[in-house]
């Protein structure tokens, strides 16, 4: 019952962000520009589909920053929730036990986990389990009054542009911040390159980003914005995250609904980067006609908001993964490495596998098992 409130509580913030976007110049996320979501005091930052609707709150109660605290927390301060205050369902995932791989039925605390060397380690997976807790920005708290000092510092540092005193030196910050991104994921995605049609696009057959000139843009937010959603793109190419709207099957293009949903994928992923710089987040002029069909679809499809977290999530780890330096490769590449280290582990004799092949037969239905006792698998 938790759950199925927190999920209506999302579909409500993210359909009406969505919906007012037309009337305010596209505009659904962050319009004042403040920082990225975080946890009061302790500035712990949060994963990127909690941080989405941590700030849809914190616009539509038109708060003033992007910091959030729970309701102990705040009380550990000496504050407290204002009366008559509703609060933001924080998607919490606690990781307190651990699975054997080999037997389901060997499971192990998070203490003994650790207490393992690590190539034991890698013989067990974790258990998540999903919990929601209850978050609160600290505008809904008292603790602009208990701690008014901190909380006019906070003001200055997470702040909209206007409470940071946004300067023609940030704006110059933003645009080699932004050209080094651009660099990043030149050398680890995907090549992003110039092109002279006008028209920002991905082909996922050349797998490739072409973006006209910053000038051709009326705003160089709008450029950033673009070039990051051509960018969310090709995380979803076959050979990396293979999402359903990006992918061919037997040579058919992806289903009508499954494009429209990838859409959705690439303006929440690509807003969520632009709250990562501190910078409204627009829909575009394409999306904003299918806005009526993603409203209806959150409301209808039980399925969506998981969906959603999965591929936003997922988008933006391999964005931030490029970011750190890391190369994303191709599936087949991965593939053919670890099959190549894998025999190259192999004994180099077949004898065992030559044997093996003579027993298998199609017609009369004849297979072969192959078991291991004492690591109890076949």
């Amino acid at each position: 019952q938790i759950e199925k409130k927190a999920e209506e509580k999302q579909i409500t913030l993210l359909s009406t962000a969505l919906s007012e976007a037309s009337n305010a110049g596209g505009h659904w996320l962050n319009a004042s520009g403040k920082g990225y979501p975080r946890f009061y005091p302790r500035g712990v930052s949060v994963s990127a589909f909690n941080a989405l609707f941590m700030t849809l709150h914190s616009d539509k109660n038109g708060c003033k920053t992007n910091q959030f605290t729970l309701f102990s927390d705040a009380k550990a301060q000496g504050a407290s929730v204002r009366e008559n205050e509703q609060g933001v369902p924080f998607l919490f995932y606690n990781w307190n036990k651990y699975v054997h791989r080999n037997n389901p039925e060997q499971v192990i605390s998070r203490d003994d986990y650790m207490k393992l060397y690590e190539e034991e380690q890698k013989l067990y997976k974790g258990v998540h389990n999903r919990e929601i807790r209850t978050l609160f920005n600290i505008d809904q708290t008292t603790l602009p009054y208990v701690d008014k000092e901190r909380y006019e510092t906070t003001l200055r540092r997470y702040g909209s542009a206007v409470e940071r005193g946004y300067t023609e030196a940030d704006n110059r910050r933003l645009h080699i911040q932004f050209n080094d991104f651009l660099l990043r994921m030149r050398d680890n995605l995907v090549p992003v390159r110039s092109d002279g049609s006008g028209v920002p696009h991905y082909e996922t057959d050349k797998d490739a980003v072409y973006m006209p000139r910053q000038r051709e843009f009326g705003h160089y937010h709008d450029y950033i914005q673009e070039a990051l959603r051509q960018i969310v793109s090709a995380t979803g190419h076959q050979q990396r995250l293979a999402r359903e709207g990006m992918v061919m099957k037997n040579g058919v293009a992806p289903s009508e609904d499954a494009v429209r949903q990838e859409r959705l994928v690439v303006e929440l992923a690509s807003g969520i980067k632009m709250l990562e710089l501190g910078l409204p987040a627009r829909l575009s002029e394409e999306s904003l006609k299918t806005v009526e069909y993603w409203c209806r679809e959150l409301k209808e499809n039980p399925n969506l908001m998981d969906a959603l977290e999965s591929d936003v999530n997922n988008a933006i780890e391999v964005i931030n993964k490029a970011e750190r330096g890391e190369k994303i490769e191709y599936a087949t590449m991965r593939n053919r490495r670890d099959t190549s280290t894998m025999q190259e582990q192999m004994p180099k004799h077949y004898f065992v596998s030559n044997e093996i092949r003579q027993h298998p037969d199609k017609e009369t239905k004849k297979i072969v098992l192959v078991i291991d006792p004492q690591a109890k698998t076949a």
